[in-house]
């Protein structure tokens, strides 16, 4: 089959490889210097965002922890945690539920991305790891009536006390 006349001034009228090549190239070049440049943007905006979830996270940790009703609460779980749970006054039960909350959200905002794990472990992983330890029996005994009490807690703390190891 010959191609026809219109096909071949069709094909007469593409520019040849030497005359687009400058083009072309000057095309590439900018195409991976927009790459590059995007990419850095990306890099950057990445960094502000983990600068901003760092200072968020100590900002939330300090708030969390650092009040006076929580050392309160964690100072009569420290005394009176030792107790048979069906012994315990309603005030220490009530002081080793409201710390037991406050670790629940920690460990929650942890699950969900909203706190940096390194910020936890740094502020308040010791500290944590030690309350965990004191409250696991009354833990234990919360969880016959519900199973999966306190699990995000506990999953923390089998985290930090990882990376105590580390």
């Amino acid at each position: 089959m010959k191609p026809t006349s219109f096909a071949i001034e069709l094909w007469d009228l593409v520019p040849s490889v030497e005359t687009v090549e400058p083009y072309a190239t000057t095309f590439a070049s900018l195409a991976i210097i927009l790459i590059a440049v995007q990419i850095l943007l990306q890099r950057r905006s990445v960094n502000a965002d983990e600068a901003r979830l760092a200072r968020e996270s100590a900002v939330f940790l300090h708030t969390v922890f650092g009040d006076d009703v929580f050392r309160e609460e964690r100072r009569v779980l420290g005394a009176k945690c030792e107790q048979p749970t069906d012994k315990m006054s309603d005030e220490t039960r009530a002081a080793i539920k409201a710390v037991l909350h406050r670790y629940g959200l920690v460990s929650l905002a942890y699950k969900h991305g909203g706190l940096n794990l390194d910020m936890i472990n740094s502020y308040w992983g010791t500290v944590f790891l030690k309350d965990w330890d004191r409250l696991k029996p009354f833990v234990e005994n919360e969880r016959q009536k519900n199973p999966l009490l306190h699990s995000n807690t506990e999953t923390l703390a089998h985290t930090l006390r990882g990376m105590k190891r580390a």
